[in-house]
């Protein structure tokens, strides 16, 4: 091993080289010789506490301090950990530009200070007048800082994970590490050995922990159980390994050899099974908000109050033999959690049992699309079986609405395959899909979402005919800036999500002249097929999970559409360049809005240039109006939600690809993928699905161009937008479609 060269810009699968370390090469000394069996202290101090009645209890790691409630990463969220009584801190390690030890989990300060710059090339002079841009407005803390802190005798209990980064030169940052550990005196018996925990990603880190920091404990933090078996030939380091990776046969093997070599085991992060609930518990959501606007009660029946009539029930639902409204939906998973809850939740009397689908080994997907394709290819039957119910069993069906995200392994891989196999068992039939995308300007806690994301938007790309695309991103941004909740819980982002779905239906659902059916809304935004792609905003926001939502008070038509068009309330976070602009846009207006007020109102956004549209095509915004439910109060007299097909969307897909590349030219974590079918002849999945992403992007470049349906030369799109004058959509029935 002598001519290793190794850097933080090294493939993980690299990196992860069997830990027999003599030899590592320059900067490493003839001390790094594999530890002796008791130079590594074993962690006892952070297995499960055992309480008075004999129970072991795991001990709760505040991960980079109370971030719920203050900014990460700072002295208040380590301070409130402590106070509601976590056991231990976890925090990330960096080293400043003259190499001082401070706190923050980014390599740059963009995300958590605002600010272009790396940290390690800032100095700790300039890096000590940053304040964070959450609020309260922090300063990043110096390791100096926490340890100074805890060091106070009645915190003697709280120990420390540090989570050293590969940003810096590993001599360098465990040395410094190891100097203000020195530095500081505890104030108690217990010496900081027995407090902190190194965090080490890679095999290069562990002998020069035991060379500046000798008796000090070790972890390994890593995605995946095949590399982290090499650990243990390392005598007493012990794991802290990704929630997902623990799930299913492989990961309970894990844990068992790690328990009976005495292994502390720390899984993060434990909010994740909250993540792993979201797609599902979403769909959940929906129907809920469903039979609340058509009065239908949590076990199927009408509501007393509910007779009003002039809706469409039937579009969602249908009746059974006891006059109970069953939902047209079809709920997948490849492990049962999600599902367990929705069977035992307040509204599990409303489905039909037959028409709940958990895999028989119910170990999920692991995060790995390929694995989730595989998967969906052997239960095809099972699952095509109840779709070919549900499509028997509607009157007039139209199409499908399939409800996933992307970034795990369950909703893009499995959700590929359904959308393929859909394809070509109904080829006449739509296919629209609510599809998640991932966070893609934060780092997520699903390392291999950037290959998830490219193999599902393929998919998206030639298998769907409408994909409205929810971003996670810019969810967290409308509550943050728009609604004033910092930290909202799963249950407020997916009543946004829900809130968005039901608006987008309602023309279906309280049908009038124009789009009252899935293929006249759809044939009304989509001018070519690979520009299928929509965005959404709504406002105002009003559900009572969202209270800040009602500071809204003014809710005009003119009010209502101008907000729409502002980019802080779209749901898709894109960075669009000077020739972005509308492809389409289709308003749906709920509520007391008179078609005069409509008409001046579009005037109005002409005149002041508000919306720009392509100059190949009509410049129109298209209204929908449609009724309120009169069964839920509403303290506003109009809502609206505007449907738009924008070139602008492409920047998302082209940080989807970038982010790709950036894992693949290193080979990155590609293993998982290689052991599954679609991979059994090569990485060509990934070639072709980078081709269409590729294409994708320069037909909505293309598209900006007057010679966009010719091939001619591009000129600038137009500034103005004029009242809708397309044929209206057919009128008749929309039927029921087989959601999933």
């Amino acid at each position: 091993m002598a001519d290793l060269d190794i850097t933080a810009e090294t493939p993980l699968i690299e990196r992860m080289v069997t830990p027999v370390f003599h030899d590592l090469g320059p900067g490493i000394s003839a001390r790094s010789s594999i530890p002796e069996v008791d130079a590594i202290f074993t962690a006892n101090f952070t297995k499960a506490r055992k309480l008075k009645g004999g129970e072991r209890l795991p001990q709760a790691v505040a991960h980079r301090g109370y971030k719920a409630k203050y900014p990460e990463n700072t002295m208040g969220a380590f301070e409130g950990a402590v106070k509601v009584g976590a056991h231990a801190i976890e925090t990330d390690v960096h080293l400043s530009k003259d190499g001082v030890v401070v706190l923050t989990h980014d390599a740059n300060l963009k995300r958590c200070f605002g600010r272009e710059e790396k940290v390690v090339d800032c100095t700790w002079e300039e890096l000590s007048t940053l304040r964070t841009v959450r609020e309260p407005h922090s300063p990043m803390p110096r390791l100096l800082d926490l340890l100074r802190y805890l060091a106070q005798p009645e915190l003697d209990d709280i120990w420390v994970l540090l989570d050293i980064k590969l940003d810096n030169k590993g001599d360098d940052i465990m040395r410094l590490i190891a100097e203000t550990i020195a530095e500081v005196e505890t104030r108690s018996g217990r010496t900081w050995n027995e407090r902190i925990v190194l965090g080490c990603w890679t095999a290069h880190y562990v002998p020069l922990c035991n060379e500046y920091l000798s008796g000090f404990p070790i972890t390994h933090i890593g995605f995946s159980t095949v590399y982290a078996q090499q650990f243990f030939s390392v005598p007493n380091v012990s794991f802290n390994m990704m929630h997902q990776i623990l799930l299913g046969p492989r990961g309970k093997a894990f844990l068992q050899k790690s328990r009976r070599l005495n292994r502390p085991v720390f899984d993060w992060t434990v909010n994740n099974e909250e993540m792993m609930r979201w797609s599902i518990s979403l769909g959940s959501q929906f129907w809920q908000q469903l039979c609340q606007e058509h009065g239908i009660s949590q076990d199927g029946n009408l509501e007393d109050f509910a007779t009003e009539g002039g809706d469409r029930k039937d579009v969602f639902f249908y009746q059974s033999d006891d006059t109970r409204y069953i939902p047209r939906a079809i709920l997948l998973d490849l492990e049962p959690r999600v599902i367990n809850s929705i069977q035992t939740g307040a509204y599990r009397n409303i489905y039909n049992p037959e028409n709940f689908y958990v895999h028989k080994d119910g170990t999920g997907a692991g995060n790995i699309w390929a694995a989730g394709y595989s998967m969906g290819e052997s239960v095809y039957e099972e699952v095509m079986d109840m779709i070919d119910r549900e499509a028997d069993g509607s009157d007039s069906l139209e199409g499908f609405m399939l409800l996933h995200s992307i970034a795990g392994g369950t909703g893009s891989g499995m959700g590929s395959y359904l959308l393929e196999r859909l394809n070509d068992r109904f080829p006449k039939k739509l296919i629209q899909t609510y599809s998640v995308f991932p966070d893609t300007q934060n780092s997520g806690d699903v390392v291999v979402q950037p290959y998830n994301s490219l193999l599902s938007l393929r998919r998206l790309t030639q298998n769907a005919d409408s994909v409205v695309v929810l971003d996670n991103g810019a969810l967290s941004r409308i509550a943050a800036d728009r609604l004033h909740v910092q930290e909202p819980s799963f249950q407020q982002t997916n009543q946004l999500v829900s809130t968005v779905m039901s608006a987008s239906t309602t023309p279906l659902r309280y049908p009038g002249y124009m789009h009252n059916d899935l293929v006249g809304i759809v044939a009304s935004l989509i001018p070519t097929p690979r520009l299928h792609f929509l965005m959404t905003s709504y406002t105002p926001f009003t559900g009572d999970n969202v209270e800040q939502a009602k500071t809204v008070r003014k809710t005009t038509v003119l009010d209502v559409m101008r907000r729409l068009l502002q980019p802080k309330n779209r749901m898709v976070s894109t960075n669009p360049g000077k020739k972005s602009c509308y492809i389409s846009i289709l308003n749906i207006i709920q509520g007391e809005a008179d078609p005069t007020d409509v008409h001046k109102s579009l005037l109005r956004i002409r005149e002041r240039r508000l919306a720009t549209f392509i100059p190949w095509g009509p410049a129109s915004i298209q209204v929908a109006l449609t009724r309120k439910s009169p069964y839920i109060q509403s303290t506003h007299r109009v809502s609206g939600l505007m449907l738009a097909n924008h070139t602008g969307i492409a920047t998302l897909f082209k940080r989807i690809l970038f982010q790709y590349s950036q894992l693949r030219k290193r080979n990155a974590f590609l293993e998982q993928y290689k052991k599954e079918a679609p991979f059994s002849d090569g990485l060509g999945e990934f070639d072709e699905a980078r081709a269409v992403v590729q294409d994708l992007i320069q037909e909505y470049e293309d598209a900006e161009g007057a010679g966009y349906l010719d091939g001619g030369a591009a000129t600038a799109p137009r500034e103005h937008a004029r009242e809708g004058t397309r044929e209206p959509a057919r009128e008749g029935a929309s039927g029921g479609g087989a959601a999933g």
